[in-house]
């Protein structure tokens, strides 16, 4: 963040003038730093418990054309494997890319277009997301609620079979990493976190890298948390769902207090209704 403020340098004590380092929040206590005293925060070391993190996962990703997952239509999907496979999708959406959408993960109206049909391609990837779920494996996904939802609206948008997530079982690292880092101040963005856990981003925005980021991360934070490990992936699910509800809560009060006008769904990991 900006050093808007100035001061004594939360390391060596230096003056730091105004609009010069950063101001950093390091254990809920605001500080000037120069650029090189900035402290690095550094992740719990691993542990050698066991866990769910030593059984297969599957990472899942979607990119949209929109930052609403009720009304993005889907471009490109992923399903990444413990065994290194990846099932990729690049999906014709049927609809223009707005610009933004495009500087982001980088596909165009044309790249779209050579992609397969929505409906043909989503059939395909709920089927599979269903056939994992019948056979009990979890799904990761970083910010769960957007992929799971985009996929379960594209469905009922195209009169495809609805995925049965109330059997799935889901790990959302970004739901993971509040829980065990209730303190944290820095960037909550999928980049900056898989640098905290040593988890390789190989192309951000870019649907099997993505998910497979996230399976990574969620190993990660498991083999460093062994409060983590030691849930059963089913019980894990339901606490999350609990942990998910209090965070945007506490959001929601954030937001209130800065007069923002913006609500935060509590739902997890599926959005089934206005936010309210």
């Amino acid at each position: 963040m900006i050093n808007k403020y100035g001061g004594p340098c939360g390391a060596c004590g230096e003056h730091v003038p105004a609009g010069a380092g950063r101001r950093e929040n390091v254990d809920g206590d605001w500080k000037s730093y120069h650029h090189g005293c900035v402290p690095v925060r550094v992740a719990p070391p691993t542990g050698r418990h066991p866990g769910w993190h030593d059984l297969p996962l599957v990472g899942f990703d979607v990119e949209g054309t929109l930052p609403a997952p009720m009304e993005t239509r889907i471009v490109s999907a992923a399903l990444v494997h413990s065994d290194g496979s990846t099932q990729e999708w690049l999906i014709d959406p049927g609809v223009p890319i707005p610009a933004d959408a495009t500087a982001r993960h980088g596909i165009t109206d044309e790249r779209a277009r050579s992609g397969r049909p929505a409906r043909e391609a989503l059939a395909e990837l709920g089927t599979a997301i269903g056939k994992l779920i019948a056979d009990g494996t979890p799904l990761v996904a970083f910010c769960a609620p957007y992929d799971i939802t985009a996929l379960h609206t594209e469905l009922a948008r195209h009169g495809l079979p609805a995925v049965d997530w109330g059997r799935a079982v889901v790990i959302d690292p970004s739901v993971l990493h509040r829980e065990v880092e209730p303190r944290w101040y820095g960037s909550r963005q999928l980049g900056d976190l898989c640098r905290y856990y040593e988890v390789t981003l190989d192309n951000a925005h870019e649907a099997a890298s993505d998910a497979r980021a996230a399976a990574g991360m969620a190993r990660s934070i498991a083999a460093r948390h062994e409060r983590i490990a030691g849930m059963r992936p089913d019980a894990l699910h339901r606490a999350q769902i609990g942990w998910y509800a209090e965070q945007a809560r506490d959001l929601q009060r954030y937001f209130d207090r800065q007069g923002r006008d913006e609500t935060v769904s509590t739902q997890w990991p599926l959005e089934t209704g206005p936010r309210a």
